[in-house]
């Protein structure tokens, strides 16, 4: 292997900070390309920066820059596993009642078959945000101005504005009901062009220019009940929601920023729930749930489940599959149990309306305290999406990983990832449904002065010169030089 250097400079002052750091090596690269791995010595490397710079006390200045020279380099020296490298920059004014941004970013994928000339370069973003009090009836009025232009060397080329209005009034009752109304109303302009190069259809839109009028009323009633139980305070929480909104048109419009489309109990009971701007969910509907809480002395438990019906008959823009594509949503919730310092288990669910199959499983448990720990997450998306849209398929993985205190300053630790994605989950793979991705266990040192690891990983997967085999990594860090 050849050698590799880290170089890394920081600066602080008085408006802000920076920080300019880099790998840089003279060695082999394997191309990605299966029909073609040639290999050819060059000089490889990762360079990074950041810095924030708070010019007053309104605005400040952001910047990050990630860049690799290859697609392997920062997997085959282990420094990350990232399999996109974004590089942002930001100017922002932040007061009480407005905001500014003024932002662009660009993506360098290091995916096997991505295409970089179809990678998409936003520039610019320009968001502004202004909110009132409402002098007449009382709430909160936000008006919204935003402008985006995306543009690909080889794709479609999409370029949006739109301005918004959103009056919030909360309100509680006599008996305790906790009441927010919501008006929204928004207008929408689009250009694009070069429309046929995006593959999946219903992302496309029309070519050329479209506009979009947006309209949505809402009223959320939550009646909260606390009381106690079992050495504790609990509060029970019934929740209903009612929208109405009229048919948008939704698929003449590029679809950039809303293609994850999955219901959540995150995203249950918002106004679009939909992520992004792009696309806005226009079903009138009731949505119900029921939210749980205890707090004991050692124990704390958060809970909620809750599920939505669609008022009319109109055809939705929700692929099958997300939850939401037939009048009867699935039904989706959330677990969080916290245990003193030592515990903490995160459950999060949809269960199939006519069955009551598990269409998303997840789990993230912590157990142990800061030195000696287990980590465990495991995540099974059984979706049924056809292969057609592919932000959207099924997965099933496992990880695992933690670390023992074996003395003052040892200790050990450990992590893997199983990729459990059969084929019948996902037809396009071929899979026993048991495919270890990698693991690593180590052994390291660490005082106020040092800091030393050495580190035994395996990966099971070849990618270009990142190859399937056994790797030694020994690190060695000095602390508080100069202090």
């Amino acid at each position: 292997m050849a050698p590799l250097l880290r170089t890394e400079f920081r600066s602080l002052g008085l408006k802000g900070a920076f920080k300019v750091g880099g790998y840089l090596t003279y060695g082999t690269a394997v191309s990605t390309d299966v029909l073609d791995p040639n290999s050819n010595k060059q000089l490889r490397g990762y360079f990074d920066a950041v810095g924030k710079f708070q010019l007053d006390d309104k605005w400040t200045a952001s910047t990050s820059i990630r860049l690799a020279s290859d697609r392997t380099f920062l997997r085959r020296y282990d420094i990350s596993r990232d399999d996109r490298l974004r590089s942002t920059f930001a100017l922002e004014r932040i007061d009480a009642e407005s905001y500014f941004s003024l932002s662009g970013w660009a993506v360098q994928t290091l995916r096997v078959g991505d295409n970089q000339k179809g990678t998409p370069i936003a520039l610019p973003e320009i968001d502004y945000r202004l909110r009132l009090d409402d002098p007449f009836l009382g709430g909160k009025v936000q008006f919204q101005a935003n402008s985006l232009a995306i543009g690909r060397i080889e794709g479609q080329d999409t370029q949006r504005a739109f301005a918004s209005a959103r009056w919030d009034l909360r309100t509680i009752t006599g008996l305790g009901q906790d009441i927010t109304f919501t008006l929204l109303g928004r207008g929408d302009v689009y250009h694009s062009d070069e429309n046929g190069e995006t593959v999946t259809e219903i992302y496309r839109g029309q070519s050329g220019w479209q506009t979009r009028g947006i309209f949505a009323a809402a009223a959320d009633v939550k009646w909260p009940f606390a009381g106690e139980i079992f050495g504790g305070t609990q509060i029970f929480t019934p929740r209903v929601q009612f929208v109405a909104a009229p048919t948008i048109s939704n698929l003449n419009i590029p679809n950039e920023d809303s293609r994850a489309v999955d219901l959540e109990s995150s995203n249950l009971f918002a106004l679009n729930r939909i992520s992004g701007y792009d696309r806005f969910d226009d079903s009138s509907r009731v949505t119900f749930g029921l939210d749980w809480s205890f707090s004991g002395k050692d124990v704390h438990i958060d809970t909620n489940i809750g599920q939505s019906y669609r008022l009319t008959n109109r055809a939705t823009i929700f692929p099958d599959g997300t939850g939401l594509s037939e009048k009867v949503s699935d039904i989706v919730g959330r677990t969080e149990i916290r245990f003193k310092d030592l515990i903490k288990l995160t459950h999060r669910f949809r269960l199939d309306k006519d069955n009551l199959a598990v269409r998303r499983n997840e789990i993230d448990a912590t157990l142990g305290t800061r030195g000696t720990y287990l980590q465990l997450g495991y995540l099974r998306l059984n979706r049924n999406i056809g292969p057609e849209i592919e932000d959207l398929q099924d997965r099933e993985e496992l990880r695992v990983g933690g670390r023992a205190k074996i003395a003052r300053y040892w200790s050990v630790f450990g992590s893997a990832i199983v990729d459990l994605t059969s084929a019948r989950e996902d037809p396009l793979l071929v899979s026993d449904g048991f495919d270890p991705i990698r693991h690593r266990l180590g052994i390291a040192y660490d005082d106020d002065c040092i800091s030393i690891g050495f580190t035994w990983r395996r990966d099971y997967q070849d990618t270009g010169d990142a190859r399937r085999g056994n790797s030694f990594l020994f690190r060695l860090a000095f602390r508080n030089l100069g202090v």
